[in-house]
């Protein structure tokens, strides 16, 4: 099984896993979706790229990821739309395959490079369900290679009735020179996807309209710092971080219980209900068209998965330490430092505001 491995940088240690092809993630995981995740993850070592990794940061990424917009707990979900018709509903809306190959793809690699986080796929669907309805937001949806087309833009950050922030990456990323926009299945800030998204698919770019970069980004900045998804105060902590809003940091951590239990469904990329080949959960053990574990095949460690009922708190969000006051978990490794990813390339999409 391929083992995690550790690099020094200016913020401290850390954890490295090798990054998978995703084409060799989907035939390995096909035939090898079993109780046992050591079964899925070795099958994984044949044809390493070795020049890739995910990297986990060593202290909490406090940049947030998204940031709340009045009156919209997520661009996924429909305003005013109460909690629960959402949570009752998701087996009818369903996951694209490209996004639940992602999201679990996710959790394997997140599973090596740090499993003291214990990050289950059903928490990345979640949040991917709120911020963007698995890249189907405003009319979009993935397509063959995981891209949303066109590209999914959140409302200009202008600060008329949203926080304001100016423009962080040139408008290469959101196509606005002026102030920035939330981009992509997973809705990142430009200037925070410039800082730490990753490469999730090993094709060469960071791309935060690709389901397949955004999911693995998601997972990184959850489980950056010493973050343990398995206990109630470092989840809140980090979904706060990723968008600081309690009514949002409630409907993940509900959408990702239900996921947990089985409430939900695979369809093909684009659709939201069970008209065109849908998949029901539980369903997909053995099926060589859906690339991702059913519910009751997820490593034990999340099989156990908990999710606090209670209203996360509004405090302040945690901000990241000193560099180098973050000990790791395990003693550094003298491996040489992975490439840095290459930044992707502008979208050729131009944003449009989202309806109301």
């Amino acid at each position: 099984m391929a083992k995690g491995k550790r690099r020094a940088t200016g913020n401290g240690w850390r954890s490295v896993a090798p990054l998978i092809p995703l084409a060799l993630f989907a035939s390995a995981f096909t035939v090898s979706a079993t109780d046992d995740p050591a079964v899925a993850t070795a099958s994984l070592d044949q044809g390493l790229s070795g020049k890739d990794s995910v990297v986990v940061p060593n202290t909490p990424i406090a940049e947030p990821a998204n940031v709340p917009v009045p009156g919209v707990v997520g661009h996924g979900v429909e305003p005013g739309e109460p909690a629960n018709q959402v949570v009752s509903g998701l087996s009818r809306n369903g996951i694209p395959k490209a996004a639940l190959k992602a999201y679990s793809r996710t959790q394997q690699l997140l599973g090596q490079a740090d499993p003291t986080c214990h990050l289950p796929w059903t928490l990345v669907a979640a949040i991917g369900r709120v911020e963007s309805n698995h890249g189907r937001f405003g009319g979009s949806m993935l397509n063959s290679k995981g891209v949303a087309v066109p590209g999914i833009f959140g409302p200009r950050l202008d600060g008329t009735k949203t926080a304001k922030i100016n423009d962080s990456d040139a408008g290469a990323f959101d196509g606005d020179t002026a102030f920035d926009r939330a981009v992509g299945p997973m809705q990142f800030i430009p200037g925070t996807w410039r800082s730490m998204g990753v490469d999730g698919d090993g094709d060469g770019v960071r791309n935060p309209q690709d389901i397949d970069d955004a999911a693995m980004s998601a997972g990184v900045y959850l489980c950056s710092g010493s973050t343990d998804m398995a206990n109630a105060s470092d989840l809140t902590k980090a979904l706060l971080r990723y968008n600081h809003s309690t009514d949002y940091a409630n409907l993940v951590m509900n959408i990702a219980k239900a996921y947990a239990t089985g409430s939900w469904i695979a369809v093909g990329n684009g659709t939201e209900d069970g008209n065109q080949g849908v998949d029901r959960a539980g369903d997909q053990i053995d099926n060589p068209d859906i690339d991702a574990p059913a519910d009751d095949n997820l490593p034990q460690a999340n099989d156990q998965q908990t999710y606090p009922p209670s209203t996360p708190t509004t405090g302040p969000v945690e901000q990241p330490g000193e560099p180098g006051t973050n000990p790791t978990k395990k003693p550094p490794s003298t491996t040489k430092p992975p490439t840095e990813p290459t930044p992707s390339k502008p979208p050729t999409t131009q944003p449009t505001e989202p309806g109301t």
